[in-house]
């Protein structure tokens, strides 16, 4: 005898990935904040504009029916668009960096283990962007890498030396895969070098609202030593980060 289908749950979720399947389905990759990142498959996803019409793009918050995996995928039954983010598509700029916020959010996700503080951070983040009429400055970025390690449970220590626990004093360097900033003796040959001034930015990008970072002035320093430090936590390149490095308004 079968067993009986898993009766579907309501879900908020956000999309942060896609991928076509087979001839007319699609996987769909949601960060939800009660089951964590899952991984759907929607059928006939590409063909049916009633159960999921447009609903089923990268960014979009979505109410989702799911139904729980018997040893294996989830199931999207029906997906409605709760907010579609279209005003982030007016740019590159913004449409990259939302592009790399559902990456890096929906990647340091666990996979069915609630993530509130994630969905939390990746849905405050899109609602922003999407109110911006241009892209946020580059500190804006390094907090949302700082408060997605924090939130991922690995939270880069910028305001000590990760080695000894003493106060920052310069010269100071940044290993993200070694708990954040360090003494440059007590790491010798290790590191990137981070002024004094960039580090408190970056804690203080980490500790307030993102808002409060749309407009600042970071201080010179190593753009990407945070975004390397979630890809040594995942274990792979962050796909997004290529492009988001390259155009103008991102500085690297």
């Amino acid at each position: 005898m079968s067993r009986a289908r898993p009766l579907p749950v309501q879900a908020p979720a956000i999309v942060v990935g896609l991928r076509a399947f087979k001839e007319a389905d699609q996987m769909v990759d949601l960060l939800t904040p009660e089951h964590g990142r899952i991984t759907a498959l929607a059928r006939n996803a590409r063909r049916s504009l009633r159960r999921f019409g447009g609903a089923l793009d990268i960014g979009n918050r979505v109410e989702a029916s799911v139904r729980p995996p018997r040893g294996g995928l989830w199931g999207l039954d029906e997906a409605s668009i709760v907010h579609d983010r279209r005003n982030i598509h007016q740019d590159l700029d913004r449409l990259t960096l939302m592009a790399y916020a559902c990456e890096i959010c929906g990647r340091l996700a666990q996979e069915n283990h609630r993530e509130p503080k994630l969905f939390g951070l990746l849905d405050a983040t899109l609602t922003l962007l999407d109110a911006l009429d241009q892209a946020p400055s580059a500190q804006f970025r390094l907090g949302l890498e700082a408060k997605a390690l924090t939130f991922a449970g690995i939270t880069p220590i910028l305001n000590a030396c990760a080695t000894c626990g003493e106060p920052p004093e310069a010269p100071m360097v940044i290993v993200a895969h070694s708990g954040g900033a360090h003494h440059a003796h007590c790491i010798p040959g290790g590191g990137a070098s981070a002024s004094l001034a960039w580090l408190t930015a970056v804690e203080l990008a980490r500790r307030s609202p993102l808002q409060a970072s749309v407009d600042a002035q970071l201080p010179s320093g190593p753009q990407w030593a945070l975004a390397e430090g979630i890809e040594a936590h995942i274990g792979s390149a962050i796909r997004s980060r290529k492009v988001l490095s390259t155009i103008s308004s991102s500085p690297s």
